[in-house]
């Protein structure tokens, strides 16, 4: 399940995934808005910030935390309960990105 959430991620220019995927355990975090190139450390550190403080107060979705790892604040996502089903994966990858299209706008 956390294979799958870490392609959906990879798959979107927005993310960025950061370490290799450990169990469920997914880390990644939302590029600058500099092209997405992700070249302001900065700039991308307060946009990463605002991620899982807007996902988690979603009324659904995935609980996300967080990691300041190398000077980079990082989002990690857990995948894979035993309830965990296929769409609760997409599911939760829709929510971060619609959340990551919100703060982008601002």
């Amino acid at each position: 399940m956390a294979e799958a959430f870490e392609k959906m991620v990879k798959a979107d220019e927005r993310f960025e995934v950061v370490t290799d995927r450990k169990f469920a355990l997914v880390c990644f975090w939302l590029r600058s808005q500099d092209k997405f190139g992700g070249a302001d450390k900065q700039a991308a550190n307060r946009l990463n910030r605002r991620v899982p403080e807007e996902v988690n107060a979603a009324t659904s979705g995935p609980y996300m935390s967080s990691a300041n790892v190398s000077a980079m604040f990082i989002l990690r996502c857990a995948i894979g309960s035993t309830l965990t089903e296929d769409h609760h994966v997409s599911d939760s990858c829709k929510v971060v990105q619609n959340q990551a299209i919100i703060i982008l706008r601002k």
